[in-house]
């Protein structure tokens, strides 16, 4: 076991100045306590170590003038000792005597004092000369200016070590840079090339390095540039930059970026060339990418605008947005986003972006006018996205569509529709006079045949009379959606019993078909404040419906269900053929009919009924799975007492929530 020991201190010393500590380092203790005899005249303190490491933790604890070590030690010998030593700042300059009895040529000796050493003694030495060197040692220790001469000349020693290691040093850096790097004299021919660069390309160490063997791992389509470029650079002794195609040991090839530059001697003489060679593939490709975005960008007719959540100011603008605007794409950059969307200060704007930057929301749609820079407006839809950036800030796209023609379409189709409806309300208007004649006429006709309808002119007025009825229905129809849209839908507002309603319209409906079952399940007595014709109206549509899409016959089933004091709810299913889901928003439209024209019908009457129900201050839904015998459920909910209240011009062509 190592061990450390010190010789303790004599009393009769105790009043002598200081005294400097001279490590000793051996593993044979005989070996100590002759150094201990050989020293021991010098008064100075005395630490015997007996292995590389104890020294080591010796020299953690203090300062020693001279270290005295054996180079022939287990584990850490002396010469790998003494390179720690040297490593450290605050014991490099101890000065270390090696003492050795196995190693006496020349080149051994030399290798002693490549690693620090001040002395090197072959076994047996001589003890004064030894008690002599270490005498000096201590002098310098302790005179301030004998150690600044002595730091001078270990300082000195140290400069010269490096210069013999530099070599040394300059390879081991070179192999461990990352990146792939050669080495070439003055003349250009290549005579290094790192690990990085055995590791790339597959070649062993000691492959034939030269020009024409490098130049064999360039693309094709690079080479003769790539010579050209080296023979430039050699004949004008400038350092160059250049990207070229490296194959890679698979024979895959990538894209680097070549840095060459001469090296000078302290003289300003050209020694030689380095050259460092960098992966830029992913970089290139990723420029590729987004050159190809950027092309296709511009190339996009929309207004396309990228700018910072921060600042506002524009950071990218596309050809669209240069035509949009009226300005070009460099005057448009770093402009704020404001001076685009004039509709919004600055307040205003950032409330819209606060949900997409928080996620609420995937993205912003709107309308509104964007500036140009002559002060004209343009009206725009835009669709704003934030997108984030890793950690950083992120980026808002704006993509913004010019829709001056659509507006104009859409004023054009809005004003056709307006004339069309004018003229539906006109003619429904005027068809009424001679509807009510004809009713009238076919009526007396029927009075004079005294009933007698089963043939002849009889069955032929009872067909008049009932298409006049059906024509007049759709007169009424007509009306009432021309009512409905000019917002002239009034209500007769009285309490009944809406119970009784439901049992009124299902007993006159029951006669139009022998093959459906009408169920009705109602309170009692359920009373309420409405319009007891326009709820019949919308009853009777409903369950006309259920008839109507229930071919097959079924159980038409009719609920009401009161919801205490506030409000009714009824409900109308049947067994018929349902109503596909991407039907269920077409039918409350105008002419919206979810099986076409299979099953008769114009498609108005869930118009019209939405429109008095939304009157009364409810709501109207339906309800399917689209599969054939299960049928749609319309239900309807209603305040128990409706407020009465102007009408408003309705859209007829939207659908309920």
């Amino acid at each position: 076991m190592n061990s450390t020991e010190t010789t303790p201190e004599r009393p009769q010393e105790a009043a002598h100045p200081p005294r400097a500590a001279i490590l000793m380092v051996d593993d044979h203790p005989a070996n100590l306590l002759a150094l201990e005899a050989i020293l021991e005249p010098l008064g100075q303190e005395l630490v015997k170590a007996t292995s590389g490491e104890d020294a080591l933790k010796q020299l953690l604890q203090r300062d020693f003038a001279v270290i005295l070590m054996d180079v022939q030690m287990p584990g850490l010998d002396g010469f790998q000792t003494a390179a720690l030593i040297k490593q450290r700042e605050r014991t490099r300059t101890i000065p270390i005597i090696f003492l050795t009895a196995l190693s006496r040529d020349a080149a051994h000796v030399f290798k002693g004092y490549a690693h620090g050493a001040v002395d090197y003694l072959l076994k047996p030495f001589d003890p004064e000369i030894l008690r002599s060197k270490v005498s000096v040692f201590v002098d310098l220790f302790l005179k301030e200016q004998q150690l600044q001469r002595q730091a001078t000349l270990l300082r000195q020693r140290d400069r010269e070590m490096l210069e013999r290691q530099g070599a040394l040093r300059y390879r081991r850096l070179t192999e461990s840079l990352p990146e792939i790097m050669w080495a070439a004299r003055a003349d250009g021919s290549l005579t290094y090339a790192n690990r990085a660069w055995r590791d790339y390309t597959g070649h062993q160490e000691g492959y034939e390095l030269s020009l024409a063997t490098f130049l064999q791992d360039v693309h094709p389509a690079d080479r003769e540039r790539m010579s050209g470029v080296w023979g430039e650079a050699l004949e004008r002794v400038q350092g160059s930059a250049n990207e070229f195609r490296l194959r890679r040991k698979d024979g895959v090839y990538r894209w680097h970026l070549a840095r060459a530059v001469p090296e000078h001697d302290e003289h300003g003489a050209l020694v030689g060339w380095l050259a460092i060679a960098t992966d830029i593939d992913d970089k290139r490709r990723a420029e590729e990418t987004l050159g190809r975005f950027k092309t296709t960008l511009d190339a996009t007719l929309d207004c396309v605008l990228m700018f910072s959540p921060d600042t506002l100011t524009l950071a990218y603008a596309n050809a669209g947005a240069a035509k949009q605007l009226n300005a070009g794409v460099d005057e448009l950059v770093g402009l704020s986003v404001l001076e685009v969307e004039s509709a919004f200060d600055e307040t205003g704007f950032r409330k819209l972006l606060a949900p997409l930057m928080s996620g609420t929301l995937p993205s912003q749609t709107y309308s509104t006018n964007h500036r140009r820079r002559d002060g004209s407006e343009v009206p725009v839809e835009v669709v704003l996205q934030y997108v984030a950036e890793g950690e950083g800030p992120g980026r808002f796209i704006s993509v913004a569509r010019d829709i001056t023609e659509r507006q104009r379409a859409e004023t054009a189709l809005r004003l056709a529709s307006e004339a069309k409806d004018a003229f539906l309300a006109a003619a429904s208007h005027e068809l009424r006079t001679p509807l009510a004649a004809a009713k009238g006429h076919a009526h007396l006709a029927l009075l004079k045949l005294g009933g007698q309808t089963e043939a002849g002119p009889g069955k032929s007025l009872q067909i008049i009379n009932r298409q006049i009825d059906r024509m007049a229905k759709l007169v009424e129809d007509l009306l009432d959606i021309s009512r409905l849209q000019a917002g002239r839908l009034s209500l007769e507002l009285e309490p009944f019993d809406l119970s009784q309603l439901v049992l009124e319209t299902r007993d006159r409906m029951a006669v139009l078909s022998q093959t459906h079952e009408l169920k009705v399940e109602v309170p009692e007595h359920l009373e309420g404040t409405w319009d007891r014709g326009r709820l019949d109206q919308v009853l009777t549509n409903l369950l006309s419906n259920a008839i109507r899409y229930s071919p097959e016959g079924g159980v038409v089933l009719v609920r009401v269900v009161a919801e205490g004091d506030s409000g009714v709810h009824l409900s109308v299913k049947d067994q018929g053929v349902g109503i596909p889901s991407e039907k269920q928003r077409l039918i409350f439209e105008r002419f919206g009919r979810a099986h076409g024209s299979k099953y008769g019908g114009l498609g108005l009457g869930l118009t019209i009924s939405q429109g008095i129900v939304e009157q009364h201050g409810g709501r109207i839904w339906a309800e399917s799975v689209g599969t054939i015998g299960q049928g749609s459920t319309f239900n309807v909910w209603l305040p128990r007492r409706t407020e009465t209240q102007s009408a408003t011009p309705t859209d007829v062509s939207r659908t309920p929530s």
